[in-house]
């Protein structure tokens, strides 16, 4: 199927499935959630589905993609989650205090209260000093959570790699160590299997049995789905200078890496 908005082919994959599970249990009990899994596997745009999908059901979402410039300042990181709201975030003491008013203008356990779910995708690389902020402004919910349907609350749901390089170069682990003695749902999400590949390629290349076996086949040899659609997206280039699909296919995949 061919997605409107983003002009790309959806599938089913087990990673989207498990961010709407971990969303709708995070909104539901204004929760603590972590999500880990490796790259290319579609954890970004299927948030970007949930998104709307949540939006749509009366669920406010405050989000913010992390990066290296924001990561481990805290008035860099609370501006980049304001600015999207149009909201002047200040120093770093007035924009946690605008980012609270935010967060706590929802209710979720009052009978049609408004439910809010903060939601950091790329979060691998946060520095403590962030999940610390993190922490502390979830852990202002909990009157909520022990039962005060009048107190406000919100959900928190951190996405991202399970590996990240540091600034030395050094592949480390994503931890989240100032966050971990709250996460309620601490989820680590699995490579795609194989019908996921072939269905991918045969979304891309509907008409060619023999393209999909190739395309589906570097798809597994890499491990992720961004490698399927960057080879495709190469390999439609070669044909539109005149080269066969087969082998414009086959070229894509030796300069991508693959046999």
């Amino acid at each position: 199927m061919l997605d409107t908005q983003y002009g790309r082919v959806i599938i089913p994959t087990r990673a989207h499935a498990i961010l709407t599970d971990v969303l709708d249990a995070v909104v539901a009990t204004a929760g603590l959630a972590v999500v880990r899994g490796p790259v290319g596997i579609g954890k970004t745009f299927a948030l970007q589905r949930e998104f709307a999908r949540l939006e749509t059901e009366g669920v406010m979402v405050i989000h913010v993609t992390s990066a290296p410039e924001i990561e481990g300042s805290i008035g860099s990181f609370l501006r980049a989650v304001l600015n999207q709201w149009g909201i002047a975030g200040g120093s770093a003491v007035a924009a946690r205090d605008a980012l609270a008013d935010l967060l706590f203008s929802a209710h979720p356990f009052l009978p049609g209260g408004k439910r809010c779910v903060f939601i950091v995708d790329e979060a691998q690389g946060l520095k403590p000093n962030i999940l610390e902020v993190l922490r502390g402004l979830w852990d202002e919910g909990d009157d909520a959570r022990r039962g005060n349907t009048y107190a406000p609350a919100f959900g928190l749901v951190l996405v991202g790699n399970d590996t990240f390089l540091n600034k030395g170069g050094k592949m480390r682990k994503a931890e989240f160590r100032p966050l971990m003695s709250r996460v309620m749902i601490d989820m680590i999400l699995s490579r795609p299997d194989a019908l996921e590949f072939q269905n991918l390629a045969k979304g891309l290349l509907p008409d060619n049995l023999d393209a999909q076996v190739m395309l589906a086949r570097f798809g597994a040899e890499a491990g992720n789905l961004r490698a399927i659609d960057k080879v495709f997206r190469l390999a439609m280039s070669f044909v539109e200078s005149g080269d066969d699909l087969l082998m414009a296919l086959g070229r894509a995949i030796k300069l991508s890496g693959g046999k």
